[in-house]
C-alpha cells in the first residue's frame, strides 16, 4: 500500500513540476486528501514498531 502511495505522490510532483494543465480541481482535492491521510499513517507507524518491538521484529 505504502509503495502505491508513494508512486502516486512521485507522479504527482512530476506532473506539477512539468506544468500539466491538466490537473485543474484535482490539486486541491489531491493534497486536502494527501494530508488528511498523513496523521492515521503516522498512527499505524507508531503501533506497527511499538509492536514489533526493538529489534523491528515480532517480539512474540
Amino acid at each position: 500500500m505504502y509503495a502505491l502511495e508513494v508512486v502516486g505522490m512521485d507522479w504527482f510532483g512530476a506532473a506539477l513540476r512539468e506544468g500539466h494543465g491538466h490537473l485543474g480541481g484535482w490539486e486541491q482535492r489531491f493534497k486536502q486528501a494527501a494530508e488528511a491521510k498523513r496523521e492515521p499513517d503516522r498512527a499505524f507507524q507508531k503501533a506497527a514498531r511499538e509492536l514489533s518491538g526493538p529489534s523491528g521484529r515480532d517480539s512474540r
